[in-house]
């Protein structure tokens, strides 16, 4: 059986559902599509500097709280994985920031991967700690060069959406067993603010303050399911394709700041099979 390899928002507001979800895929995985299998969890605790791509203000967790959420995931089988994809962090940030330190150090006890935008951050974590590197969608990258370069240096690389249904560059990827693609990405294709809106979003955690982002975003109105005969969101036969076709066993569900229906709507439709919908909606939203 072809595995699918999940990758799930958030480890802050949404630990309570994920670990509900991971319980019950763990109890009931005849109610599960064939392969389903739960990696990760993503996301930063609220007020760290080195987190991107959505703001998470705050008041920052304790040490305890911090432990109990890297041991709850773990402990589950399931593990943690930090966003510190902030346009602006570098090094320094990391060594000097008592609270991005107290982040890492307390990581590093536990099966936890970092997602990051910058070489730099990389650079730093790989030469102080154990983790796993992601990089980050947020680079963009656009030429297959680049993408094949990367995957050499990084433990995995998340594609740019825009690629997501380019199937002549999917078949150049030189390992795309180390490929991660956003299933049910819906900003709008090309859209030309995107890396503005990533930039406001890292401006914002580190100023603390939320914005409202100054341009119009060209983001359908619409529900996920019905940008299937689109170039960017997928399908499960889609994805089927992708795993079968192209060896792709990573899949990232965004969802970090969506509303709560809509999130567990995207759970439900990638990971369930739609004859237990019901059932496991009802387990994870009790």
């Amino acid at each position: 059986m072809l595995d699918f390899n999940f990758a799930l928002p958030d480890f802050t507001a949404g630990l309570k559902t994920n670990l509900a979800l991971i319980e019950c895929w763990r109890n009931k995985p005849a109610m599960f599509r064939d392969g389903v299998r739960i990696d990760n969890v993503y996301d930063c605790f609220p007020g760290c500097k080195a987190n991107g791509g959505r703001h998470i203000l705050g008041q920052p967790y304790s040490r305890f709280h911090m432990h109990a959420t890297f041991a709850a995931l773990n402990n589950a089988g399931v593990k943690a994985r930090l966003t510190f994809t902030n346009m602006f962090a570098d090094s320094n940030m990391l060594k000097s920031d008592d609270y991005i330190q107290k982040i890492l150090d307390i990581a590093s006890r536990y099966d936890v991967d970092v997602i990051v935008y910058s070489d730099e951050v990389a650079d730093y974590l790989r030469e102080n700690y154990p983790f796993k590197l992601v990089l980050s969608t947020s680079r963009e990258i656009t030429d297959i060069e680049t993408l094949n370069a990367a995957l050499e240096r990084f433990d995995q690389v998340v594609l740019n959406y825009n690629l997501n249904k380019n199937y002549d560059f999917l078949s150049q990827v030189a390992h795309p067993e180390r490929l991660e693609v956003m299933v049910n990405e819906v900003c709008a294709p090309n859209c030309p603010v995107r890396q503005k809106h990533y930039e406001m979003e890292s401006r914002d955690q580190l100023s603390g303050e939320s914005t409202m982002f100054p341009e119009e975003c060209g983001r359908p109105k619409v529900d996920f399911t019905e940008l299937f005969d689109g170039p960017i969101v997928y399908s499960n036969d889609e994805l089927a394709r992708l795993r079968a076709d192209f060896d792709i066993r990573h899949f990232k569900i965004v969802g970090r700041n969506k509303k709560h229906e809509k999130h567990i709507d995207s759970l439900l439709y990638y990971l369930v099979k739609p004859e237990y919908h019901a059932e496991i909606r009802h387990d994870i939203t009790l």
